[in-house]
């Protein structure tokens, strides 16, 4: 593996740092907007792949956030998903009542994005449940799921970096890119 600072062999740039953090501004505009009555905002970040989007998220957000983590998987080391969600970590303190915000870095076949909904919906008992993701792979969708916010949109691609990872590793790049077939 490649240092950062050298090029990584096909690795093609898909979006760069700059529109990453402009269209992070973007969306927290509207999630501003959506929460402007909020006392609390009840953040839910996925890990691993959703730490960096929503450590850059919740610092345009103006209502005071409370920040949370589940882990959950459906890739493995494999570049599609396997079909199932396993749940890591699904700790959460009491949702009841409360206006929580679902932080996700990618949707493509729905499975994970629908399982955390529900999971927070029928579990926890929210007032309001809205969720966002970094990047919006819809040609994949196999599972309709509500997209409250979306980043970008994707096509059929394999991305890595800011967050996204292959085996583990790319996350730490700062921008978002992918290998062409």
């Amino acid at each position: 593996m490649k240092a950062l600072g050298e090029k990584i062999e096909g690795l093609k740039v898909l979006f760069t740092s700059d529109q990453i953090q402009t269209r992070i501004k973007e969306v927290a505009d509207k999630i501003n907007t959506d929460f402007v009555d909020s006392e609390e905002l009840v953040v839910v970040c996925t890990l691993m792949g959703a730490v960096l989007f929503t450590s850059d998220l919740i610092k345009h957000i103006n209502v005071p956030v409370k920040l949370e983590f589940v882990k959950l998987s459906s890739y493995g080391d494999s570049t599609t998903s396997s079909g199932k969600v396993k749940p890591v970590d699904l700790t959460l303190p009491s949702l009841e009542g409360k206006d929580v915000l679902l932080v996700e870095d990618i949707v493509d076949t729905g499975l994970t994005a629908n399982f955390l909904l529900d999971y927070v919906k029928m579990q926890h008992k929210a007032k309001r449940v809205k969720f966002v993701s970094m990047l919006d792979k819809a040609c994949a969708r196999k599972y309709p799921v509500q997209i409250d916010y979306a980043g970008f949109e994707v096509d059929d691609k394999f991305v890595v970096g800011y967050g996204l990872d292959h085996k583990g590793f790319l996350r730490n790049l700062p921008y978002i890119g992918y290998f062409p077939m």
